[in-house]
């Protein structure tokens, strides 16, 4: 199991997240929040600082955690907005995605990186009380990526469509599907387990509600290129009832889920996007090493 931390679960400063994660004993990172922004954007010279820093460490890159296609409206009539002002996107029309997913692959193969992460399109804020991931928006969804695959088999990069629980698709089984609509080598499923368990049930359309996460990887196996890994405990008592914590104390159960990806072989990586304090941040590289040595 080759394990991965994205950088600005460390720190935002990524010198700094690069040195510790080094320490830590990883070996490879994966980017999104960097200089103040989304990889995506960054220019040829904030490039050349990554390659450098990297080099300093001795650290490999397994994914750009691109934002793309996230802040994208999917139809003229949606409004969007940004959960989180720390989560740097890149925002403008689909066209300026589309710009950005160029720039993101030329930045993967600079950095000797083959993977991009892009998105299922955000889901709106005025549309209450509404199912999203229908037949009706995977085909819409479906003439996007049709186009971002072109870019990609121009720079020969595998896009990771990632199920998000601010998007479309929050689930595993419908970015899968996606990915079989589209039918290419240069598109694959980025599974993030912990998003498709705390997805908005009543946003999911129903014949994607009763999977388990062990069904859902069995379905998932053949078509992932890339893993992300965090952990949620669920608190009726509060307004935001997932509450992130450390990836081993949480209702999903890696300790059960890990060895089951990691016998089959088929992913590069598994990448920790904890969202958690440092400490408890640090505790998660340290325990995602622990369970990786005996796997």
């Amino acid at each position: 199991m080759k394990l991965s931390i994205i950088s600005d679960q460390v720190s935002q400063d990524f010198l700094e997240a690069c040195k510790t994660i080094s320490d830590l004993g990883l070996d490879t990172v994966e980017i999104h929040n960097v200089f103040n922004k989304s990889i995506e954007q960054c220019n040829f010279n904030e490039v050349k600082q990554i390659k450098e820093i990297l080099k300093k460490y001795n650290l490999k890159v397994s994914n750009i955690a691109s934002t793309v296609f996230f802040m994208a409206k999917l139809y003229e009539d949606y409004e969007i907005s940004l959960f989180n002002e720390n989560f740097h996107v890149v925002n403008g029309s689909i066209e300026d995605h589309l710009i950005a997913l160029e720039n993101a692959c030329k930045i993967a193969n600079e950095l000797n990186c083959k993977s991009v992460r892009i998105f299922p399109f955000r889901f709106p804020d005025n549309k209450e009380n509404t199912k999203f991931g229908t037949d009706k928006d995977l085909n819409e969804i479906v003439k996007h990526l049709k186009k971002a695959i072109l870019i990609a088999e121009k720079y020969n990069i595998c896009l990771a469509l990632e199920n998000c629980p601010y998007s479309h698709c929050p689930k595993g089984e419908m970015t899968l599907k996606l990915v079989q609509l589209c039918n290419s080598n240069y598109l694959k499923c980025l599974w993030d387990p912990a998003n498709s368990y705390r997805a908005i049930k009543s946003q999911v359309p129903d014949n994607y509600k009763n999977i388990t996460l062990h069904q859902e990887y069995k379905l998932l196996k053949d078509n992932i290129s890339h893993v992300h890994i965090k952990n949620y405990t669920f608190d009726e008592t509060k307004v935001k009832p997932y509450v992130h914590v450390g990836i081993l104390e949480g209702d999903i159960n890696f300790a059960q889920l890990l060895p089951l990806l990691s016998k089959e072989k088929l992913h590069p990586y598994l990448s920790l996007e904890p969202e958690v304090d440092y400490n408890t941040t640090i505790k998660c590289i340290k325990d995602a090493i622990t369970l990786s040595k005996i796997l």
